[in-house]
């Protein structure tokens, strides 16, 4: 009762059989011939592929990160660039202020000064014109009191009585 089975070639029950250690070596071969093939070139291509993506993206990665530092030390420069310009704005925007103010309070005082010296020229002429009229009147009532007392002989009280009269009219004249 013997049968053969492709799996049970030359089994026999204990001590090393060569032909099954060779069918064993030929099997394993041929696996690994298969498996080289088949499965490991094209295992080996997709760990590259793989490998090869990864190491793209963490390039890529840090090139994006580099750059991002950059922007990020760029926009600090323009940021304190900008600082500095407000900052120089301010204090120009100040000296100006300053200067604007001085030049407004310079030309108050001068249109002060100017009205004042306007003022008192104009008092002066008013004075003068006063003074003016007062000689004219007071020459002309003297004028008046002579004729009045060349016309008539008086008596001394008549000529003070006279001389009272026309310097009241002319405190009323001047009034």
């Amino acid at each position: 009762m013997l049968t053969t089975n492709i799996f049970t070639l030359g089994a026999t029950v204990g001590g090393f059989q060569p032909l099954d250690t060779i069918v064993v070596l030929v099997s394993f071969s041929i696996l690994m011939v298969l498996l080289k093939k088949f499965a490991w070139g094209p295992l080996i291509k997709v760990m590259e592929e793989r490998e090869n993506f990864v190491a793209t993206e963490i390039e890529t990665a840090q090139e994006k990160n580099r750059q991002a530092q950059m922007a990020v030390k760029e926009a600090d420069e323009k940021l304190a660039e900008a600082r500095q310009e407000a900052k120089r704005l301010v204090v120009e925007a100040k000296q100006t202020a300053t200067k604007l103010e001085d030049s407004i309070i310079q030309e108050a005082k001068d249109r002060a000064r100017q009205m004042r010296m306007d003022a008192e020229d104009e008092i002066e002429q008013e004075k003068r014109e006063s003074f003016q009229e007062m000689q004219e009147t007071v020459a002309e009532i003297a004028f008046q009191i002579a004729m009045d007392i060349i016309q008539k002989e008086m008596s001394q009280e008549d000529q003070k009585r006279l001389i009272k009269e026309r310097l009241d009219t002319l405190g009323d004249d001047l009034l």
